[in-house]
């Protein structure tokens, strides 16, 4: 095995991804320091496992994560890589190729892979365990390893042995065993005063489980006779219950009579009194349109009022406007004719001082002239004549500045033009986008509305469905809580329908193993259904007869009794078909019998049953009349001269020979057996609507849920699209906003242009108004130049003749001046008067303009005016006719109310009167229901007694009670049994099954602290084993190990020799180990006392010692010989190259001779700052190259 290649990706220097090839033998990697070359040696340590930042020279794990550079920003992720060839399996491992993965991100997530499969740190550490190629193995050998070599104790330099003797497996299982180990002996620790505490607890328990048996046996004898008692109880207050419920039924009749007449009364007296409010309420209507009516008329005659008032100010402000529009434009004709002459006489003024200007100006001119004298007129003049040349010099400049700024303004405009319809064209295309977008922004803007607001309302459904939910969930659980109180009592009737509740015990032990008996067809009472009206009358014939027994033949019935007396299970009568025959009155007393009054009819023809047993019944019924009362029966009887029984409605009989028999069965068994079959079909048909009522809800509830998903999933649905919507919005919101800005910086430039525009067209009118004007001044100063080289000529000429004009000027001068002074003032008069006239004509404008509007509403009111009265007298007329009617309606509605108040005052005094009578049966009604709820609260504490105290219904508590006959006695035993169980004290029942389970748990434990002292001592011989196998597996390595440096050393010294020595041989699983060495020419002395460079090389000589004597795959070297000296680096590299067929070898140097031993050569450079780079150079290949080229 060797290793193929290393792929380095945020590694520390390695920004970029890169991999290095290995090939066998000896590669050698070279480079500056701070190159990032031993970050190759980090790499490797770092994905074999090492946890440590400090050994990769960093502060925390996530500082080998490459952190940027002044030109990169820093990564988050570093990854390693190592691809081993494991074609000889040195690894244990089925790959012939072996890929080991590991990954840390900047938050401190870290991940290994082997061969990419996701994995742990620890099955990275178990592949490479006892390899030699871990993490802290000898397959990464620095310098500081090296310096560790030498500088540590005996004991710690053991681990390496120890490496390379394998035996770390063999040291962490005994670390585990040695750990179980503590652990069992904790566990046992445990045990034993578990052990202790249960033995312990065992004494007392057992004294309190005795005490808890005695306590039962006096507690089931208790129960017996209490439960007894208790059922005595409840048989005397359900006797005293029964005969209350009748009273009290027929007091509930009577006030359901009452109430029913209330309702009536009730209800008439309502209608009347709704009656008449609704008269009230159409009588307040009538008044209060009468009123309204009334008020309308008032508002309309004061609106009639005050639109006459206001035509007739309208018609004189009409006049009034009229006469000063004329005024006024009187006024405005007069002004402008003014103005006009105004305006006439200014510009005759303005002409005149013109004029006068013009010859002031000339005569001072000359005046000036003729003022000098000769000399000074041509020092002037030859001064004017240079004043002129400079201004023509400048003329010439402004000239020729002026032509050269409109060459750079037009060839500036022309680029101008040119970016202007640029502009145009952008803006235009802009403005089009901006507008498709702010259609579509609407239409999106839209569609968020229309998604909230279809929000909003299924939101709204949502809560009303919720509401609907939790009032239908309410009441759906409302009806499961009377759907299971009927069930309950369904089942609670069927079962003491099942159990023959109430019959005999003979009869019941028949009943009820009626699969015994194929012949058996039933009781009386399961046979026959008896109508509610008759239930009484019927029974009271029946009397025991209901619990007899119909079967087939007599054969069954002798089969029953046999089964009967057989087990000693009691007496019951049989009816057999076959035997029992119908039994009939005689015709004539039936027809006798049957026009007479209270005559109901034939008992056995008033009830139902099957066919099969009509004879039974028949023979049961067929001699018994019905008849509705007691007196009935006894004038029946009496007719029929007593032959026949005569039953009456109330359970009164006639016998036949003129006994009578009333009053009420004492218990009343026959008639509960009839009553709970009767409640027992009324609770069936309630439960079938219940149910029905139920199932709807139910289905209801489950609609509103399959409605509440639609909806919510409509809801997730409008939600994602109003997102959508809504970032789309946004999204266009944002593009409007910069598009705008866009157009309006364009708009901006466009303006700017534009601006730049005028003020070029301004500049070209300017340019030929001042290129004309500067031509024009530059004629001008060439003939002012002209004319004063012919005057400096005739200058001598002239001074005799100035003197004379000088005085005839000043003269003409002062006139002009006065004429001048006259005309500014008269000017200055005539601009006063004109500007009054023009502000009096305008204020005339405004006035004569406010006035024609004004004119125009005042002709538009009066024309509304005229159409409002005509409105108003029309409804008047209306509201008047609509009062009369009203008027009239609230007469006869007032008549009709007095009726009302009558009936209502009469109907209150018969529905009062009710309400008395009503009040009387309440309070009689309340006193028996008072008597009932005692019985039914004393039957319920009897009831909840039995079965909160023995868990038992009644019918069971009855089976399980003896007959009662001394009922004091039977309470005396009742309180000894109550003392006797007091004596005992608290008594712990539990304490029975305690002392069971904890004597359970107690055999359990003791067992397990076998079991856990026999685990110790296996473990102690595994450990043991473990020891002898690691001294031998040491012994071995170190013999092997010590041989082989015996021989390296010499060579790598070129002579002496060195040793091995263990500081304690008898203790081979912890003695430490010594280095001798005798370097050639010194003494034999222990290793810290050799030089640098010599402790060094035999560190070196030790690792190569190893290596011999037990190969690995590859190794690591980095700057293991910076100590050495060249010699003995050059024989290092020789070492090296020797090796290179077993081991393969990788060396970080900087020293040229294990430069020179290498096959192949790689670089590190940082051609970037802070970023690592590789270079390769195969040296074989370049010698071969150097040969060919010789």
């Amino acid at each position: 095995m060797y290793l193929k290649r290393i792929e380095i990706a945020g590694f520390k220097s390695f920004a970029e991804r890169t991999i290095i090839e290995f090939n066998e033998g000896l590669t050698a990697v070279v480079g500056p320091n701070g190159s990032g070359k031993s970050n190759i040696t980090e790499a490797v340590r770092w994905v074999l496992g090492e946890q440590s930042a400090k050994n990769l020279r960093g502060g925390k794990m996530p500082d080998v994560i490459f952190a940027g550079s002044s030109s990169r920003s820093p990564l988050n992720i570093a990854e390693v890589t190592l691809v081993l060839d494991n074609e000889d399996h040195f690894l244990p491992i089925e790959y012939s190729e072996v890929s080991v993965t590991r990954r840390l991100t900047r938050d401190g997530e870290s991940d290994f892979f082997i061969n990419k499969q996701r994995c742990r740190l620890k099955d990275v550490i178990s592949l490479f365990m006892d390899s030699g190629l871990g993490r802290d193995s000898f397959s990464i050998i620095s310098q500081g390893k090296v310096e560790e070599i030498f500088n540590s104790k005996p004991e710690e330099r053991r681990a390496i042995f120890e490496e390379a003797a394998g035996v770390l497996k063999y040291k962490n299982r005994k670390k585990q065993a040695e750990k179980h180990l503590g652990e069992t002996d904790d566990n046992l620790s445990r045990v034993q005063d578990i052990i202790y505490e249960l033995e312990i607890q065992l004494a007392p328990l057992k004294k309190q489980s005795d005490n808890a048996t005695q306590y039962l046996a006096l507690k089931e004898t208790l129960s017996e006779q209490d439960i007894s008692m208790t059922t005595h109880l409840i048989e005397e207050t359900k006797e005293k219950w029964e005969k209350n419920k009748e009273q009290l039924r027929q007091k509930k009749q009577a006030l359901e009579a009452r109430e029913l007449e209330k309702i009536t009364l009730e209800e008439t007296l309502e209608q009347i009194k709704l009656e008449q409010e609704t008269l009230e309420q159409m009588l307040d209507n009538h008044q209060q349109r009468l009123l309204d009516y009334s008020t309308q008329y008032e508002q309309l005659e004061t609106q009639k009022r005050v639109l006459e008032e206001k035509q007739k100010f309208s018609v004189q402000t009409k006049e009034s406007q009229q006469k000063t529009l004329r005024d006024l434009d009187t006024q405005k004709e007069l002004l402008r004719r003014e103005i006009d002459t105004l305006k006439q006489d200014e510009q005759e003024l303005i002409q005149e001082k013109q004029a006068i200007q013009k010859d002031t100006y000339r005569m001072r001119e000359e005046l000036v002239q003729y003022s000098k004298s000769a000399k000074e007129q041509l020092d002037d003049m030859r001064s004017d004549y240079l004043e002129y040349m400079q201004q023509q010099s400048h003329v010439n400049n402004e000239l020729k500045h002026l032509e050269k700024q409109y060459s750079q303004e037009t060839n500036k405009n022309s680029r101008e033009i040119n970016h202007y319809e640029q502009l145009i064209s952008l803006i235009k295309e802009k403005q089009e986008t901006l507008e498709n977008l702010e259609k579509e922004y609407d239409i999106k803007k839209a569609n968020v509305v229309t998604y909230l607001e279809d929000y909003q309302q299924k939101r709204q459904v949502k809560e009303q469905l919720n509401t609907k939910l939790q009032k239908l969930n309410t009441q759906l659980m409302d009806a499961l809580r009377i759907l299971q109180q009927a069930q309950a009592k369904q089942k609670s009737l069927k079962e003491l329908q099942d159990n023959y509740a109430g019959f005999y015990q003979g009869v019941r032990a028949v009943l009820k193993d009626k699969q015994q008996f194929p012949g058996v067809v039933g009781a009386v009472a399961e046979l026959i259904e008896i109508p509610e009206a008759y239930q009484l009358a019927l029974e009271t014939a029946l009397g025991t007869s209901v619990q007899h027994i119909v079967t087939t033949d007599d054969q069954s019935a002798r089969e029953a009794i046999s089964y009967l007396k057989k087990q000693r299970l009691g007496r019951a009568t049989f009816l057999p078909l076959t035997t029992v025959k119908a039994r009939f009155i005689r015709q004539d007393v039936l027809d006798k019998v049957s026009h007479m009054s209270g005559f109901i009819g034939v008992a056995s023809e008033l009830v139902s049953y099957d066919e099969t047993v009509a004879a039974i019944m028949k023979n049961l019924l067929g001699l018994t009349i019905v008849a509705d009362s007691l007196d009935s029966a006894t004038h029946i009887a009496k007719q029929i001269k007593f032959q026949y029984r005569v039953v009456s409605l109330d359970g009164d009989v006639m016998n036949p020979g003129g006994s009578m028999t009333g009053g009420m069965s004492k218990n009343g068994q026959s008639m509960h057996w009839f009553s709970q079959s009767k409640e027992l079909q009324e609770i069936e048909k309630q439960l079938s609507q219940m149910t029905t009522l139920y199932q709807q809800k139910e289905a209801e509830v489950s609609h509103i849920k399959e409605e509440l998903v639609v909806v919510d999933e409509s809801l997730e649905q409008l939600r994602q699209l109003g997102e959508e919507a809504r970032l789309t919005e946004q999204q266009l919101s944002t593009q409007v906003s910069l598009l705008t800005q866009d157009v309006s910086q364009l708009e901006k430039e466009k303006k700017v242009i534009e601006y730049e525009q005028s003020e070029l067209n301004q500049f070209l009118t300017l340019y030929q108004q001042d290129k004309e004007n500067y031509e024009l001044e530059q004629k001008e100063l060439e003939k002012k130049i002209a004319e004063l080289d012919k005057k400096m000529a005739d200058v001598d000429q002239l001074e005799a003749t100035n003197l004379e004009k000088k005085e005839e000027l000043t003269q003409s001068l002062a006139k002009k001046e006065a004429e001048l002074a006259v005309v500014k003032e008269k000017l200055s008069q005539l601009n006063e008067k004109q500007k009054e006239r023009i502000e009096r004509l305008d204020v005339a404008d405004k006035k004569m303009s406010d006035m024609l509007q004004e004119t125009q509403s005042n002709e538009q009111d009066s024309s509304h005016f005229h159409e409002e009265e005509a409105r108003i007298i029309k409804e008047m007329g209306s509201v008047s006719n609509k009062r009369e009617e009203i008027l009239t309606q609230i007469t006869e509605a007032k008549t009709q109310r007095e009726h009302y108040t009558t009936s209502i005052k009469e109907q209150e005094k018969i529905v009062e009167k009710n309400r008395q009578d009503i009040q009387v049966l309440i309070s009689q009604r309340t006193e028996l229901d008072i008597i009932q709820g005692t019985c039914d609260n004393q039957l319920d504490s009897l009831l909840t007694y039995l079965q909160e105290e023995y868990s038992l219904t009644f019918e069971a508590a009855k089976e399980r009670s003896f007959i009662i006959e001394n009922v004091a006695s039977v309470s005396q035993n009742i309180r000894e049994l109550k003392r006797k169980v007091a004596d005992l004290g608290p008594v712990n029942i539990s304490a029975i099954a305690q002392h069971d389970d904890i004597l359970e748990r107690y055999d359990f434990l003791t067992s397990q602290r076998d079991d856990l002292n026999l685990a110790k001592d296996e473990l102690k011989e595994t450990m043991d084993e473990m020891d002898m196998l690691v001294m031998k597996q040491f012994h071995e390595v170190f013999c092997d190990i010590r041989e082989e440096f015996r021989q390296v050393f010499p060579k790598m010294f070129g002579g002496g020799h060195a040793d091995l020595i263990l500081s304690d041989e008898t203790d081979l699983l912890h003695t430490g180990i010594d280095i001798v060495a005798q370097p050639p020419g010194k003494k034999l002395q222990q290793l810290s006392l050799l030089s640098g460079g010599e402790r060094a090389l035999t560190a070196i000589a030790l690792l190569f010692s190893i290596i011999q004597a037990r190969p690995i795959p590859f190794c690591i070297l980095d700057e293991v010989e910076a100590a050495l000296d060249e010699a003995n680096v050059t024989r290092f590299g020789n070492y090296l190259r020797h090796f290179g067929d077993a081991t393969q070898f990788i060396v970080i140097t900087h020293r040229k001779g294990t430069m020179e031993s290498a096959k192949v050569l790689y670089g590190v450079t940082m051609q970037e700052s802070g970023v690592s780079k590789i270079v390769s150079v195969h040296l074989e290949e370049m010698e071969k190259l150097e040969t060919t080229l010789k």
